[in-house]
Protein backbone atom coordinates (compact mmCIF):
# COMPACT_ATOMS: atom_id res chain seq x y z
CA UNK A 1 0.00 0.00 0.00
CA UNK A 2 1.30 3.24 -0.85
CA UNK A 3 1.77 5.73 1.70
CA UNK A 4 0.60 9.00 1.23
CA UNK A 5 2.71 11.48 2.67
CA UNK A 6 5.73 9.83 1.29
CA UNK A 7 3.45 10.14 -2.15
CA UNK A 8 3.04 13.75 -1.80
CA UNK A 9 6.47 15.02 -0.56
CA UNK A 10 7.47 13.03 -3.72
CA UNK A 11 5.08 14.97 -5.63
CA UNK A 12 5.92 18.32 -4.31
CA UNK A 13 9.43 17.93 -4.68
CA UNK A 14 9.54 16.64 -8.01
CA UNK A 15 6.55 19.50 -9.20
CA UNK A 16 9.23 21.92 -7.57
CA UNK A 17 12.32 20.74 -9.38
CA UNK A 18 10.22 20.85 -12.76
CA UNK A 19 9.98 24.55 -11.42
CA UNK A 20 13.75 24.76 -10.57
CA UNK A 21 14.46 23.70 -14.24
CA UNK A 22 12.24 26.33 -15.88
CA UNK A 23 13.92 29.06 -13.47
CA UNK A 24 17.17 27.88 -14.27
CA UNK A 25 15.99 27.56 -17.88
CA UNK A 26 14.31 31.63 -18.04
CA UNK A 27 17.73 32.52 -16.57
CA UNK A 28 20.01 34.29 -19.23
CA UNK A 29 23.08 32.98 -19.19
CA UNK A 30 25.06 35.76 -18.24
CA UNK A 31 23.22 35.95 -15.17
CA UNK A 32 23.08 32.39 -13.60
CA UNK A 33 26.39 32.73 -11.61
CA UNK A 34 26.06 36.60 -10.67
CA UNK A 35 24.49 38.27 -7.70
CA UNK A 36 22.98 41.11 -6.77
CA UNK A 37 24.91 43.94 -4.22
CA UNK A 38 24.11 42.42 -0.96
CA UNK A 39 23.05 39.24 -2.07
CA UNK A 40 25.40 35.90 -1.65
CA UNK A 41 23.97 33.86 -3.66
CA UNK A 42 22.90 33.63 -7.52
CA UNK A 43 20.99 31.83 -9.38
CA UNK A 44 23.38 29.18 -9.93
CA UNK A 45 24.22 28.58 -6.36
CA UNK A 46 20.87 28.44 -4.80
CA UNK A 47 19.89 25.51 -8.08
CA UNK A 48 23.08 23.38 -6.76
CA UNK A 49 22.31 23.97 -3.06
CA UNK A 50 18.81 22.62 -3.71
CA UNK A 51 19.91 19.46 -5.62
CA UNK A 52 22.33 19.27 -3.36
CA UNK A 53 20.94 19.07 -0.54
CA UNK A 54 17.94 16.77 -1.98
CA UNK A 55 20.20 14.28 -2.90
CA UNK A 56 22.01 14.21 0.13
CA UNK A 57 19.15 13.46 2.45
CA UNK A 58 16.49 11.69 0.58
CA UNK A 59 19.01 10.36 -2.15
CA UNK A 60 21.84 9.25 -0.20
CA UNK A 61 20.17 9.32 3.86
CA UNK A 62 17.13 7.26 2.81
CA UNK A 63 18.13 5.74 -0.52
CA UNK A 64 21.70 4.65 0.01
CA UNK A 65 22.13 5.51 -3.69
CA UNK A 66 25.82 6.53 -2.90
CA UNK A 67 25.70 10.01 -3.35
CA UNK A 68 28.32 11.93 -1.98
CA UNK A 69 27.77 15.95 -1.41
CA UNK A 70 30.23 18.66 -1.76
CA UNK A 71 28.67 21.02 -0.22
CA UNK A 72 31.59 23.53 -0.44
CA UNK A 73 31.59 23.42 -4.24
CA UNK A 74 27.42 23.67 -4.44
CA UNK A 75 28.50 27.20 -2.57
CA UNK A 76 31.61 28.05 -4.62
CA UNK A 77 30.95 26.80 -8.21
CA UNK A 78 30.31 29.76 -10.71
CA UNK A 79 31.26 28.33 -13.84
CA UNK A 80 29.14 25.52 -14.28
CA UNK A 81 27.12 25.32 -18.23
CA UNK A 82 23.45 25.74 -18.34
CA UNK A 83 22.71 22.52 -19.56
CA UNK A 84 24.67 20.47 -16.79
CA UNK A 85 23.37 22.47 -13.75
CA UNK A 86 19.86 21.61 -16.29
CA UNK A 87 20.93 17.74 -15.87
CA UNK A 88 21.81 17.84 -12.29
CA UNK A 89 18.37 18.93 -11.38
CA UNK A 90 16.89 16.14 -13.95
CA UNK A 91 19.23 13.55 -11.91
CA UNK A 92 18.61 15.01 -8.67
CA UNK A 93 14.50 14.28 -9.18
CA UNK A 94 15.43 11.40 -10.56
CA UNK A 95 17.30 10.13 -7.58
CA UNK A 96 14.64 11.32 -5.03
CA UNK A 97 11.75 9.43 -6.74
CA UNK A 98 13.78 6.25 -6.95
CA UNK A 99 14.52 7.08 -2.98
CA UNK A 100 11.10 8.10 -1.95
CA UNK A 101 9.73 4.89 -4.08
CA UNK A 102 11.98 2.26 -1.98
CA UNK A 103 11.21 4.18 1.22
CA UNK A 104 9.50 1.77 3.46
CA UNK A 105 6.33 3.46 5.32
CA UNK A 106 7.34 1.95 8.85
CA UNK A 107 10.27 4.11 8.54
CA UNK A 108 8.18 7.32 8.95
CA UNK A 109 8.36 7.35 12.35
CA UNK A 110 11.96 6.33 12.84
CA UNK A 111 14.57 9.27 13.56
CA UNK A 112 16.34 11.12 10.78
CA UNK A 113 19.59 9.30 10.10
CA UNK A 114 22.69 12.42 10.63
CA UNK A 115 20.17 15.11 10.42
CA UNK A 116 21.79 18.88 11.10
CA UNK A 117 22.21 19.50 14.86
CA UNK A 118 19.14 21.76 14.74
CA UNK A 119 16.90 18.69 13.52
CA UNK A 120 18.02 15.90 16.30
CA UNK A 121 15.81 13.39 16.95
CA UNK A 122 13.23 14.76 14.60
CA UNK A 123 12.00 11.66 12.67
CA UNK A 124 12.03 10.76 9.09
CA UNK A 125 8.64 11.80 8.14
CA UNK A 126 9.06 15.02 10.07
CA UNK A 127 12.28 16.16 8.05
CA UNK A 128 10.64 15.47 4.42
CA UNK A 129 8.30 18.27 5.29
CA UNK A 130 11.14 20.59 6.30
CA UNK A 131 12.64 19.43 2.90
CA UNK A 132 10.16 20.26 1.01
CA UNK A 133 9.71 23.50 3.13
CA UNK A 134 13.51 24.04 2.55
CA UNK A 135 13.17 23.57 -1.61
CA UNK A 136 10.49 25.77 -1.78
CA UNK A 137 12.18 28.71 0.41
CA UNK A 138 15.11 28.54 -1.99
CA UNK A 139 13.13 28.18 -5.07
CA UNK A 140 11.31 31.44 -4.17
CA UNK A 141 14.48 33.51 -3.58
CA UNK A 142 15.99 32.19 -6.91
CA UNK A 143 12.70 33.56 -8.87
CA UNK A 144 12.98 36.96 -7.49
CA UNK A 145 16.37 36.49 -8.08
CA UNK A 146 16.27 35.91 -11.52
CA UNK A 147 13.64 38.54 -11.88
CA UNK A 148 14.94 41.15 -10.15
CA UNK A 149 18.43 40.41 -12.12
CA UNK A 150 16.67 40.18 -15.71
CA UNK A 151 14.45 43.53 -14.66
CA UNK A 152 17.50 45.78 -14.13
CA UNK A 153 19.90 44.87 -16.89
Amino acid sequence: MENTLISDVKHILVRDLNALAGEVSDTPDEHLWEALPGVINPVGTLALHICGNLRHFIGALLGSDGYQRDRDREFNLRDMPKELLLEEISDTANAIGAALDGLDPARLNEPMPAPPPHHQGRTIGFFLVQLCCHTHRHQGQLNYLRRIKSAIQ
